[in-house]
């Protein structure tokens, strides 16, 4: 029981610190867009509001597994959820890898990983 409640923080203290780091980005990019709104490309400008969407939706995604609020969906619910945004990041990066920076492309190329090895689990629980 003692090693289940110490991964179990470990797994809560990797998420808070994700959320943190998300939160972070996502401010200092929205002040970015918000200081230098007269100057730039539009389409890096573009490229980085759909950015902010992604880590919006990852907030609010970690938000809620912290609060255990995801706990209530059906397996299924929750394959679903994940496909749906493996679908989503993947037509994401098709369409904007060329004005993606190399990290954002990493990031989102082992989130993706990240997602497919939980749609395999969650099949094979099924």
């Amino acid at each position: 029981m003692a090693n289940f409640d110490k991964n179990n923080n470990n797994k809560k203290d990797r998420q808070l610190e994700n959320l943190e780091n998300l939160i972070e980005n996502h401010t200092r990019t929205e002040r970015h867009l918000e200081q230098y709104s007269e100057i730039g490309d539009p389409q890096n400008k573009e490229n980085a509001r759909n950015i902010q969407k992604i880590r919006e939706e990852q907030i609010n995604e970690l938000e809620n597994k912290i609060k255990g609020e995801d706990k209530f969906i059906s397996a299924e619910e929750h394959l679903e959820n994940v496909k749906e945004k493996y679908i989503n990041t993947q037509e994401y990066i098709n369409n904007n890898k060329d004005s993606i920076d190399n990290e954002m492309y990493k990031n989102l190329q082992e989130k993706q990983q990240h997602r497919e090895e939980q749609i395999n689990f969650l099949e094979d629980e099924s």
